[in-house]
């Protein structure tokens, strides 16, 4: 008895010790763990700096450049002749003048001699400005395209979240559908082995034969198996959707209810529940709101701009430029600020293209040919979409039907068992009949509980079909 209770303490500190997860948080985790959308977040960055990047060409491109330079050189003395002395070379009849300009002719003679070592300092630095005028709409297309690109990585985002809401809502009730299976399995386990226990005391007094003995042990045999595969079916489940949402949980368990989903395109009634949705009404909600569609229009209209820049390149190139240079020499490091000059300058350059060996004619075709093949694709997306959204329609048809089949199914079962029991107090009816209506029951609880299942997952594909945000 005290092993018992040492048991059930235990088995309730593990169950306090797990972390029951609902549907919403396992999304959370799901859509923060998912390598592939946070690597698709990171695209979205990368488009958003490239489409800056773009876009600053149209602005003027200003650049400050300059250097400043110190040499120091050395001569070699066969390369530095001797002074220089007009003046001794004059004659006595020499005039005054004529000496003035013999100096004269010595000084500048002698400046020309390089000393070692020489020194120089020299400093530049320049202004410059350059402005796109026209470009043949080139650059305008290009700033067009990558602001496509970038809304094509927010829609990819969007997409990619739309997937992992759906995978992961899905293998949520798979596990929930997998845990009732197990759960039912074990029930009927409990019930075959309390009803072997009845048969064999029952046999032992002589009031059963020995083939019903044999048949409720033959049952028994039949349903340990299966609830063995049931637990390992649950468990693999667990551990499918532990690794959906990134969870670094040694165990964890799923808290929520296994119910209906409620729609507001699916009318419920106490009797009844139906699509009031129409098949041409779910097709234009997904021909406004299917991420696909628009990832293929967008597709499209990036394909007719890299056709239309393709189409600028006949036109002229005109750019502005601009430039101002400060400059200076010196023979010394030593800098004045009378030592500096300056210039500044404006002009307008232009190219032409006048014969390309027909590369531009060949680049043309090849982008219209490419805009005229997305145009084929985004249409064919369409029709595809529209097949997917009737096909989701009719199985969700389908999984309302077989869930009203099912639940009047376990209304009949349920009635079944209690007439068995009636007849089995009244002494009209045996035990074997009520044991019969138990696993009647039993069974149709799985079905009942699988066509749940079904209408969830009917229900979650016809809205992802119908392009609605999960």
């Amino acid at each position: 008895m005290k092993r018992n209770l040492l048991i059930l303490m235990l088995l309730c500190l593990a169950a306090l010790n797990l972390s029951a997860l609902t549907l919403e948080q396992c999304l959370e985790q799901a859509k923060a763990n998912n390598k592939e959308l946070l690597s698709a977040k990171e695209d979205k960055m990368m488009a958003d700096a490239l489409y800056y990047d773009v876009r600053g060409s149209l602005l003027p491109q200003v650049t400050l450049q300059g250097g400043y330079n110190l040499t120091k050189t050395w001569v070699p003395n066969s390369s530095i002749p001797g002074k220089f002395d007009f003046a001794s070379s004059l004659t006595n009849t020499a005039t005054e003048d004529d000496s003035t300009l013999a100096d004269i002719m010595t000084g500048f003679a002698n400046s020309m001699i390089p000393a070692s070592p020489m020194k120089e300092g020299s400093f530049a630095t320049q202004l410059q400005l350059k402005q796109i005028l026209f470009s043949g709409g080139r650059l305008i297309n290009g700033i067009n395209a990558v602001g496509k690109y970038r809304s094509i990585q927010k829609l990819k985002i969007d997409l990619l979240q739309q997937d992992i809401i759906t995978q992961t809502t899905d293998m949520f009730y798979q596990t929930m559908l997998a845990k009732k299976v197990w759960d039912i399995q074990e029930e009927g386990l409990d019930i075959a082995t309390k009803h072997l226990n009845r048969v064999q005391i029952l046999n032992g007094e002589g009031q059963i034969s020995e083939f019903d003995l044999l048949r409720a042990r033959l049952e028994v045999a039949k349903i340990k198996p299966q609830v063995v595969q049931a637990r390992n079916n649950y468990e693999l489940a667990l551990s499918a959707l532990k690794k959906q949402i990134g969870s670094k949980d040694t165990s964890f368990a799923l808290e929520g209810d296994f119910i209906l989903p409620t729609e507001p395109f699916i009318t419920s009634t106490s009797t009844s529940d139906s699509l009031i949705m129409d098949l041409t009404t779910a097709q234009q909600n997904a021909a406004s709101k299917r991420i696909e569609l628009k990832l293929a229009s967008i597709n499209s209209e990036i394909n007719h701009i890299k056709f239309k820049a393709e189409k600028g390149n006949y036109l002229p190139s005109v750019m502005l430029t601009a430039d101002y240079s400060i400059f200076t020499a010196a023979d010394e490091y030593a800098i004045q600020k009378d030592d500096f000059g300056s210039s500044i300058g404006v002009g307008i350059g232009f190219s032409i293209p006048l014969f390309t060996g027909l590369s531009n004619t060949s680049k043309r075709t090849y982008a219209k040919h490419q805009w005229t093949q997305a145009l084929i694709k985004e249409d064919d997306a369409k029709q595809g979409i529209d097949l997917q959204v009737k096909q989701t329609y009719q199985n969700l048809q389908t999984a309302l039907e077989n869930y009203q089949v099912q639940k009047e199914n376990i209304k009949l079962a349920e009635r079944s068992l209690q007439l068995a029991q009636v007849r089995y107090e009244n002494q009209v009816g045996i035990q074997l009949e009520v044991f019969d209506a138990l696993v009647m029951l039993n069974s149709i609880k799985l079905g009942y509980y699988n066509s749940i299942y079904e209408v969830i997952s009917a229900t979650q594909k016809f809205q992802k079909a119908m392009g609605f945000t999960l």
